[in-house]
């Protein structure tokens, strides 16, 4: 599986002051990669094309963030990037733990069950209250598999394969 350059990191949400701070949500809801992050880019709703910003200021809230950028001082530069699309390089995320994974690297697996038996592959993945799900779609046939212990089995990325075993009901 090719890994990408860019990782879809999050969303301008506002302006926030008047100084050209950015309010900004990740995707996941989670900032703990923040402080490793030193520069982003962002993608206009407008523009095809992605603009690398640096970022000079940062305030990490437990799942937004306000940050400040180079080249971006006033209110009215913030409001011209409201709604955009942020990125960040894949090489700028902290490594994982063992058995931890950015959605990125789930997309695209295969998913079994413990039969081998082929179930459809990773179309997307939802951040739900309890736990994450995995959309895994075969053809027209689409299923929700929670990312829980007693359903998830095995995760091999190098494989490109989950393993599942999925309780009764749930690939109806």
């Amino acid at each position: 599986m090719e890994v990408p350059e860019y990782l879809e990191y999050g969303k301008v949400l506002r302006a926030h002051g008047l100084h050209g701070e950015l309010g900004i949500i990740p995707f996941s809801r989670d900032t703990s990669n923040l402080p490793y992050i030193d520069k982003l880019y962002i993608k206009t709703i407008t523009k095809e094309e992605k603009r690398e910003y640096r970022i000079t200021g940062k305030t990490i809230l437990p799942d937004s963030a306000i940050i400040k950028l180079e080249g971006v001082d006033t209110k009215q530069d913030a409001e011209r990037l409201r709604g955009s699309i942020i990125y960040v390089e894949i090489s700028q995320l902290e490594e994982t733990e063992e058995d931890e994974y950015y959605w990125f690297q789930l997309k695209g697996l295969r998913v079994f069950d413990e039969g081998d038996r082929y179930l459809g592959s990773v179309d997307n993945l939802i951040d739900g209250s309890s736990h994450t799900l995995l959309v895994v779609k075969n053809g027209d046939k689409e299923f929700l598999v929670p990312m829980v212990e007693t359903i998830v089995k095995d995760i091999n990325t190098d494989a490109e394969r989950i393993i599942i075993d999925p309780p009764e009901g749930l690939l109806d």
